[in-house]
């Protein structure tokens, strides 16, 4: 080597050190990042999720409806029996939150109800994502960064044609935050512990997620080992033990599928084939079952996230997570019999939410698990904005339904979504 080569080596490395320096110190920078104003930072990042939830689907705003439930029970049970219809079980169960926001609603004018369904649902759905932006997550996901990512992320959950702004299913929110709480530390302030132990039964009572999901909050309490974290244990119990009981003496035809192989093909199919092949590709091309070879690598890629859940994450953490995804799969396939196999976009909310939650999570030290947790992220993302917006529900004319409505003495049949449902008020009830 003559020492012109050697001086030309000495000098290019003494340009790539500092730009290797300067991408080590950024990425450390970002790992530590901190916001200087948590509270207003968090309200910032949350009115941007909300106003993303909205851009979803504008014709929530532009051409409001009624969704199903959202009109024949929930507004209609509230209209005619008033504060009574709150804890009135329907199709098994107590929907205490979505009875909640229909008994407000009609203390405003009726023609604001879809509006006023439509802003709640939104608010809870952010509210639930929310929780990650507090600083009790950081023993999970210790990057403020990756926390965010993982909230906007868990608002652009795929298949989400039916729970989107619906009032109805925001009991699928309702479990993604208790699902959150699970894996949370606990509140630092009195004002939080306060606020926990007030929410979580709400939570609780506005489905069955609650249900499925007690096991999982167990593992927060071996975590933790706090009393608070008992406490809440208790109550979360006491409320599922209540949703237990409501279950069990109502009328309701549970199904009888075997959990085999219909139950682990629909869910590679609707949980990781909507995240890594995009919504249309599971729910359209191929709603009859996607073809082998494609099978197989959303097989894989279930193994692959299993492994990174595994061996990334300490186990209080990994095994509520895991739980969380099969428990919720199968809880959805017993709940529906044999129309699970279609496995309805409601009942895929949860296990992509713990899907999400782990990968975001895992902080693998094999490098061959890092490089894989990276291109799954990656994956993700980018078919997030190739299905991002949620089909239009068809124009039900509610300014026609409004009109007839501000007439308490008009009996007025109120067009629905979906096609073909109409909700009967009674002269009288308003």
């Amino acid at each position: 080597m003559t020492a012109e080569s050697g001086a030309a080596a000495e000098t290019q490395t003494a340009k790539v050190q500092p730009v290797a320096s300067w991408a080590s110190t950024q990425s450390a920078a970002l790992k530590q990042f901190r916001p200087i104003h948590p509270v207003a930072t968090g309200i910032s990042i949350g009115f941007v999720g909300f106003l993303l939830t909205l851009l979803r689907r504008p014709t929530a705003l532009s051409t409001p409806g009624l969704y199903a439930e959202d009109g024949v029970v929930f507004l209609l049970q509230s209209l005619i029996s008033g504060a009574g219809a709150i804890l009135e079980p329907y199709n098994g169960y107590i929907h205490l939150l979505p009875r909640l926001v229909a008994g407000l609603a009609t203390l405003l004018p009726l023609s604001w109800t879809p509006l006023v369904f439509t802003l709640c649902s939104g608010l809870i759905a952010v509210g639930a994502c929310s929780l990650l932006l507090s600083n009790r997550f950081e023993a999970l996901i210790p990057s403020y960064a990756q926390r965010v990512l993982l909230f906007g992320l868990l608002l652009l959950i795929p298949r989400l044609t039916e729970v989107h702004l619906a009032l109805n299913s925001t009991l699928w929110w309702c479990g993604v935050a208790l699902l959150l709480t699970a894996v949370a530390g606990d509140p630092i302030t009195r004002l939080g512990r306060i606020a926990e132990l007030l929410a979580v039964p709400m939570l609780v009572l506005s489905g069955l997620a609650g249900l499925v999901l007690a096991p999982a909050m167990a593992f927060r309490v071996l975590r933790t080992r706090s009393l608070h974290s008992k406490i809440l244990l208790g109550i979360w119990y006491v409320t599922a033990l209540v949703q237990l009981c409501v279950y069990l003496t109502q009328d309701r035809n549970n199904g009888s599928v075997p959990i085999g192989a219909l139950l682990i093909r629909a869910g590679f199919e609707k949980v990781f084939g909507s995240l890594v092949l995009g919504a249309g590709s599971v729910d359209g091309r191929w709603a009859s079952g996607v073809p082998a070879a494609i099978l197989v690598m959303l097989m894989l890629c279930a193994v692959v996230w299993a492994a990174l859940v595994v061996f990334g994450l300490r186990w209080e953490f990994s095994a509520p997570i895991l739980y969380a995804a099969a428990a919720s799969l199968a809880a959805g396939f017993l709940a529906l019999g044999p129309a699970a196999a279609a496995l309805p976009d409601r009942y895929s909310v949860l296990p992509i939410a713990a899907v999400l939650i782990g990968l975001v999570a895992a902080r693998p030290k094999v490098r061959a698990l890092s490089i894989l947790r990276v291109a799954l992220l990656i994956l993700i993302l980018v078919m997030r904005f190739t299905d991002f917006a949620v089909p239009a529900r068809p124009d039900t004319q509610w300014s026609r339904s409004a009109l007839c409505l501000s007439i308490p003495a008009n009996t007025c049949v109120i067009r629905l979504n979906p096609n073909g449902l109409t909700l009967i008020v009674p002269a009288g009830t308003r």
